[in-house]
């Protein structure tokens, strides 16, 4: 009686383990999109905008961004402080798999929705960053 009990505690203790084993995905098979195309746009600020005012806006973009399937690309609103370049005061960097994606992004309904929300809703805000420069830069791989 004890051995049979033995065995079929065994027996359940290694179900559990087998099961539990394959419950969490492992690390290994999960990929993280390496992003190889970065763009950054440059602005001037006539007015004062308020930084988390800017940021609120790109969040939507990055909402709309996450709803096509690239959770892994958008952007990302920076102060600039810099002794050289004091007319630029915000940096918005795009973060992007590669051109692609990026194409594909731009051209999605989603985007140009969220696009045209934000210049209606957010007018005043970007009514009053002048966009000096804008760039894209891409990743130099082996």
């Amino acid at each position: 009686m004890k051995t049979r009990t033995l065995f079929i505690g065994f027996l359940v203790m290694s179900f559990i383990i087998f099961i539990c084993s394959n419950c969490n995905p492992k690390t290994e098979d999960i990929a993280k999109i390496e992003n190889t195309l970065k763009s950054v746009s440059f602005f001037y600020d006539s007015a004062g905008v308020n930084p988390s005012t800017l940021l609120a806006s790109m969040e939507r973009m990055n909402k709309a961004i996450d709803s096509i399937g690239y959770p892994d690309a958008g952007y990302k609103v920076w102060i600039v402080q810099s002794d050289t370049f004091k007319e630029y005061q915000f940096m918005i960097e795009g973060y992007w798999p590669d051109q692609a994606v990026y194409d594909l992004i731009h051209n999605h309904e989603l985007y140009k929705n969220a696009n045209n929300k934000i210049e209606q809703e957010d007018e005043e805000l970007w009514k009053n960053l002048n966009n000096i420069s804008y760039n894209r830069f891409i990743l130099v791989e082996k």
